[in-house]
Order: C-alpha cells, then sequence, then structure tokens
C-alpha cells in the first residue's frame, strides 16, 4: 500500500483523491495528496487534549475520602520539559456557573506553541470534580477568607505532588486566573521548593471584601513576594475586580509598587475591548503572553 493510501485510509480524508479518478498521472496525484495530508495531520498534532484527573484526600474536608478532581492536559509536539499548572478563579459570585469546567482552550494555545505541558484543573465541587462546592463563603471575615483558602491550599499541594510524579519533573510553574492567581502566588511562598515560577493573571482572593477586612489579601500578596521572587503579575485596564468598591486599586499603584520593592515582574495590558478587563487574560492572553512567556523560558 502507498503512503498516501496509507495516509487516506488513516485520516479518513477521502477529498483530496478525487482528481485521482481517471487520471493519467495517478503517481504525481498521490504526491500530492500526500503532501497535504502530511501538513493537515501535522496542524492537529500541534498539540492534543487529553481529559485526566488528580485525586484529593482530607480527614476534614473529605472526611478522609478520596475524590476525583478534573483536570484537561495540553501536550505540545515537542515538549520543552516543563509543566504549567492553571489554577481557575471563582464563580465571581455566581452559583450556577460552579459545574461549568474551564478548560483554559485560548491560554493552552500560547503555553503549547512554547513548549510546555499545560495542564488545568478544577477545585472540589467545580465543573465535574467530585466533593461539594464550599469554597465560597460569601463572607469577608478573616477567619472565613481563611479557611476558604486552606481549603483551595490543600488541594494544590496534593496536585502540585501528582503533576511532579506524573510527568517526572522536580518543579512546576504555577499559573492562575483571579484567586487562582492569588493562590498560586501564595502557595508558592509557603512551598518555594516544589516550584519554578508563577503568573498570576489578575490575582485577588476575594477582591470584593478587601477594603472591609483590613486587606487581608494584601498582606498576604506581599508576603509572598517578599519569599518568592520568580513571579509575573499581570493586571488588566477597566477590570472591575480592582475597583474602589473593591480591591480599591484601579491603578494599580499598590499593586505595582509591591512588585517593583519585591523584585517581581510587573506588566499591566489594555482590555483589547473586553467589557470588564478581569476576562481579558483569559479570554485574549496575546499581549501578556507575548510579554511572559520568553521571560518564563530563562527560568530553570
Amino acid at each position: 500500500m502507498s503512503a498516501a493510501n496509507r495516509l487516506r485510509r488513516s485520516s479518513g480524508n477521502k477529498d483530496c483523491f478525487i482528481a485521482l479518478n481517471g487520471s493519467s498521472n495517478e503517481e504525481f496525484h498521490e504526491f500530492l495528496c500526500f503532501i497535504f495530508l502530511f501538513f493537515v495531520l501535522s496542524s492537529n498534532l500541534a498539540f492534543s487534549q487529553n481529559l485526566i484527573s488528580f485525586n484529593f484526600v482530607d480527614a476534614g474536608i473529605t472526611e478522609g475520602k478520596n475524590i476525583r478532581l478534573e483536570a484537561f492536559e495540553y501536550r505540545p509536539a515537542n515538549w520543552n520539559g516543563k509543566v504549567i499548572l492553571m489554577s481557575h478563579g471563582s464563580t465571581g459570585g455566581k452559583a450556577e456557573v460552579a459545574k461549568n469546567s474551564i478548560k483554559f482552550l485560548n491560554i493552552s494555545k500560547e503555553a503549547t506553541a512554547n513548549g510546555y505541558i499545560f495542564v488545568a484543573y478544577m477545585r472540589k465541587g467545580r465543573g465535574s470534580s467530585e466533593g461539594s462546592f464550599t469554597e465560597e463563603s460569601g463572607k469577608c471575615d478573616k477567619t472565613n477568607l481563611r479557611l476558604e483558602q486552606k481549603e483551595a491550599e490543600l488541594q494544590i499541594a496534593q496536585v502540585v505532588e501528582q503533576v511532579k510524579q506524573k510527568y517526572s519533573v522536580s518543579k512546576v510553574i504555577l499559573m492562575g486566573h483571579s484567586r487562582g492567581g492569588f493562590l498560586s502566588a501564595t502557595y508558592a511562598g509557603k512551598y518555594p521548593d516544589s516550584v519554578s515560577a508563577v503568573v498570576s493573571l489578575a490575582g485577588a482572593w476575594s477582591a470584593f471584601c478587601e477594603s472591609k477586612n483590613a486587606g487581608v489579601g494584601r498582606a498576604a500578596l506581599e508576603e509572598s513576594a517578599k519569599k518568592f521572587k520568580s513571579q509575573m503579575w499581570a493586571f488588566f485596564d477597566q477590570d472591575s475586580y480592582f475597583s474602589t468598591s473593591k480591591f480599591n486599586d484601579p491603578d494599580y499603584v499598590w499593586l505595582r509598587k509591591t512588585a517593583e520593592n519585591n523584585g517581581i515582574t510587573f506588566g499591566r495590558f489594555s482590555n483589547q475591548g473586553m467589557p470588564d478587563g478581569h476576562a481579558t487574560p483569559t479570554y485574549k492572553p496575546n499581549e501578556w503572553a507575548r510579554a511572559f512567556f520568553p521571560k518564563l523560558a530563562s527560568i530553570d
């Protein structure tokens, strides 16, 4: 069987071979079809998406029962040996979206194009992950916020260890959006030996609480910046989460100063026409990706 016929059989694409019927130069057409199908198949193999899962168990939170956390794996055609673990944000106060799985397709394309394995996981009760969704209490007191953060931190800690084992890496790159960015930054500050770098995209835990609880989130971010320097913080124009009524840093004066005082890479990017800049880093990641991925490449 010729190479072109093998490709035809494996791909199921017959359109390319219509011209062969009655052709006086079948070998030439087979050659052209081979080239065409080679490029089609190559483009399909630029990266692959796989549904995977991780395990989470805790004596208190899951009553000692092992639960499955949904995850999506994106593999590049040529892996650079590094893994990015992506953490999602909150529901934005909309409980009905808790069961929506977030695949981060646009960011995954940027990551795989730069050679990274990109893994996005859903915390307990989010998407198709097992367990109850209890992370967002809706309360702004320090006790409840710290309980929320602890629940998320216990999960990312176990996922990080499983990622290291699965891909045989000693460290991972943590990336996150909104409270996922905050979680990535604060986790790295506590457990730097497992993390090579952090990319925080519009990172904040409960932005609407920040002006009501004496800046619990700010204190945690500043502590993280002091302890873990290989961080990149990206913020975006017209992001409602950082308005005066919420995080109260609409021009990112405090966040920029905190980053610069601690040697953290800080970037402010346009909202690229999005009504709320908080959605920009996930829907339109091209600007921050262009700025940050070259810097990631230089970090071991």
